[in-house]
């Protein structure tokens, strides 16, 4: 036979019904598709035509992949789609397939919302934070504005660090939902800065000088740039001790400053017992110096015996039960 009858026939084949060229459905598959949710079904990708409605479904719902990242393509070919049908338990010797060889899959993304999430992380922050409002500033709120989302109703959580002391350069932990199902976790950072009165230096103190009112005043500055231990009322100072030499404009610290002793080796005191209702009182020689809230050995001079008291004052000790 020659090559124009051969091209003759097949060209007369092409008119005839599925049915008597051996094919029971037929497959035309689209070049481009755009799939929004997971997975991707034959029926997104596919137009599908035969005789069986029941078996017409059952093509229709085989599963081929998942669908992109919003905003990304993903191609799906013929041979592929073969063996996916296939899988699917379906004889794909009675499928007519046409159309494109393959198919661009993409996903639609949804933008961002980043003003809305700046706002909503600083509302978090000043919602939880220990500072008064009016002595914060939050500059630097910054995420990764660029990721794509899935469309649908976006809503979101935000979650601090454990121990979020909420000073300085935080990172909490945004969590992304869309149609109340997690889509992501990403990083927001923020800096918070907190304007407050800290006691300064205004003339030199000596290691060891006592403290007055006129060594000190308040002044503004951002915490966030200074240690924890900062010290931010002038009577935590007063009567107190410099444990080294100090300078002009030095912020105190606590580590700076050291109470005097209040009562001394030697030195006589009350001691005090309470027990429910009752209290008791006895007299008491000191065996060791010791400041304010700390435990000291007492000599009870009625009993002669040594115990250990908590001095809250001078020329007192407390027994703690």
């Amino acid at each position: 036979m020659s090559i124009f009858r051969i091209a003759g026939f097949i060209t007369i084949l092409s008119f005839y019904p599925l049915s008597l060229l051996g094919a029971d459905f037929s497959l035309t598959l689209k070049p481009t598709a755009q799939v929004d949710r997971s997975p991707v079904r034959l029926s997104d990708i596919a137009m599908i035509d035969g005789p069986s409605v029941l078996l017409k479904e059952t093509i229709k719902n085989v599963i081929v992949t998942q669908s992109p990242q919003p905003g990304r393509t993903r191609f799906v070919g013929v041979d592929f789609i073969r063996i996916r049908l296939k899988q699917a338990g379906i004889d794909t010797g009675s499928i007519l397939f046409s159309g494109s060889e393959d198919v661009s899959v993409t996903r639609k993304a949804a933008v961002m919302p980043s003003a809305k999430i700046k706002q909503a992380v600083e509302f978090q922050i000043r919602n939880h934070m220990p500072w008064n409002n009016e002595e914060v500033s939050i500059d630097g709120i910054s995420f990764d504005e660029s990721l794509m989302l899935p469309t649908g109703k976006l809503s979101y959580k935000i979650v601090p660090k454990r121990n979020e002391d909420y000073l300085g350069r935080t990172v909490l932990a945004l969590h992304l939902y869309v149609d109340g199902e997690s889509v992501r976790k990403i990083w927001v950072n923020a800096t918070i800065s907190v304007m407050a009165e800290v006691v300064t230096v205004i003339r030199p103190l000596g290691k060891h000088q006592h403290i007055e009112f006129e060594d000190v005043e308040l002044k503004r500055r951002d915490l966030a740039k200074l240690p924890s231990n900062t010290v931010r009322k002038i009577e935590d100072v007063l009567g107190n001790r410099a444990t080294r030499m100090i300078y002009p404009h030095t912020v105190l610290q606590t580590s700076m400053i050291v109470s005097p002793p209040l009562v001394r080796r030697g030195d006589m005191v009350k001691i005090v017992a309470n027990t429910g209702p009752m209290t008791i009182t006895a007299t008491g020689r000191i065996k060791q110096q010791g400041r304010k809230g700390e435990m000291v050995r007492v000599v009870n001079t009625d009993s002669n015996r040594i115990i250990t008291a908590r001095v809250v004052g001078p020329g007192t000790v407390v027994v703690d039960f």
